[in-house]
């Protein structure tokens, strides 16, 4: 099995890449997260943007799974899956999706609290985006919540009732406002009954069984590494586990079957919501930045914050992931500048650390900068390796020497065909 993932706070082009290389696979899997992050693929023209679906999706060769490690909102999905119906005129799609029975289903109650948390000064509030993850995870973790595999029960129907009831309830005593639970309930069943239409199965199974056979696994996850529940910059995280291991948890895989870890990172950092960003740029130049290379929330459509590249945080993501291979992105925004600022190390104390991980950077970190030449050279231009500036080149080079794992992708534009290979 291999595993694409991201290295830095999301938004780094995961879907493109896995878009591109799923090709070469059997089976592609989502292994963690839920609809509260999307990535954004161009598919025969058409800019698709993808929330629960695996990447492989536009293959009609390949089973797409969405595994025990994911959280999903059937209303969500059922959106998801008419809209990729219409727009791609493939109404067999929904054949070719295979859904974990012990998957947990996000309940409508729990965008509420949602809102609730985030709008209450007695919580934190970290900016998420309100789709009743966390709580989700949350009613797992207390065993308190239903599963795929539940829907086809004779007492889901009633066992999710009093639930809702009973959330309604608090919901309502807390100030919270809310629809009409008839409402939350009916709908909820009739995404619920749609569900029915894909298969729903032991999915860990399944992958387990096509390795036996020798077909390809490529294992998809959500967000990224920077955003890990117990190793990102928490507690402006995610609510899963993003790391490469996770995948083996979310398909209910043996560690063993891990082949190559391809590790996306852009050129650049973004993030979207609160939390720590020492390399953060404001201002006019941030702006022209966002604007050029699009950095608006897939999903949300919210403004991401803009930064230099972050070497020590990209070193820790590499060193949790075990990456084999790294994708390089967005380089071609970076065009038309004089020259690259790269973070290198922070200064913490008067201590100089190529190597931290990010929660234990602060306000009182400073970077430390190395300032490469920039390139100008139109991206649309470049289409194989010869082509790629002298100054581009170095910039790899760098990458390569500070981070001891070689670039195997580099993006040269948001479509599908705009990768050159440069390492085998």
């Amino acid at each position: 099995m291999d595993i694409l993932i991201g290295l830095q706070w999301g938004d780094e082009g995961k879907g493109k890449i896995i878009d591109l290389i799923s090709r070469d696979y059997d089976i592609i899997a989502r292994f963690n997260g839920g609809a509260n992050a999307g990535h954004s693929i161009y598919h025969k023209g058409k800019r698709i943007t993808l929330k629960l679906l695996p990447s492989g999706i536009f293959y009609p060769h390949i089973k797409n799974i969405i595994g025990s490690g994911v959280v999903i909102d059937p209303l969500a999905l059922r959106a998801e899956v008419e809209q990729l119906q219409a727009a791609l005129s493939d109404t067999d799609l929904i054949h070719r999706i295979l859904l974990s029975a012990k998957a947990h289903l996000v309940l409508p109650t729990y965008k509420y609290w949602d809102m609730y948390f985030e709008e209450s000064q007695q919580y934190r509030t970290i900016g998420t985006t309100k789709n009743g993850i966390a709580p989700t995870y949350s009613n797992k973790i207390l065993r308190q919540n239903v599963r795929v595999g539940d829907i086809l029960s004779n007492d889901f129907k009633a066992e999710v009732f009093q639930i809702l009831t009973r959330q309604y309830l608090e919901l309502q005593a807390l100030g919270q406002d809310m629809p009409m639970i008839q409402e939350l309930y009916d709908n909820f069943l009739e995404a619920c009954n749609f569900l029915t239409k894909m298969q729903i199965t032991d999915t860990e199974i399944i992958i387990n069984e096509a390795f036996r056979n020798n077909k390809k696994v490529l294992a998809e996850g959500a967000q990224a590494t920077l955003l890990d529940i117990d190793h990102g910059s928490y507690p402006y995280v995610t609510s899963s586990n993003t790391i490469a291991s996770a995948a083996c948890v979310g398909l209910g895989v043996s560690p063993k079957l891990i082949d190559k870890i391809y590790g996306v990172t852009k050129a650049y950092c973004t993030r979207v919501g609160n939390g720590m960003f020492p390399t953060e740029i404001t201002g006019s130049l941030a702006n022209e930045l966002r604007e050029k290379g699009g950095e608006f929330g897939s999903n949300t459509k919210r403004p991401r914050r803009i930064g230099w590249l972050d070497l020590p945080a990209l070193k820790y993501a590499i060193m949790l992931n075990g990456v084999t291979d790294l994708v390089l992105t967005k380089a071609d925004i970076l065009t038309g500048m004089s020259e690259i600022p790269i973070c290198t190390a922070y200064e913490i104390n008067s201590e100089t650390r190529a190597l931290i991980a990010p929660t234990f950077v602060d306000d009182s970190a400073r970077p430390v900068w190395k300032f490469l030449d920039g390139w100008d050279i139109p991206f649309s231009n470049i289409n194989q390796r010869a082509q790629i500036p002298k100054e581009l080149k170095l910039f790899i080079a760098f990458l390569e020497e500070e981070l001891k794992v070689r670039v195997k992708y580099l993006s040269t534009g948001p479509q599908r065909e705009e990768l050159i290979i440069l390492g085998n």
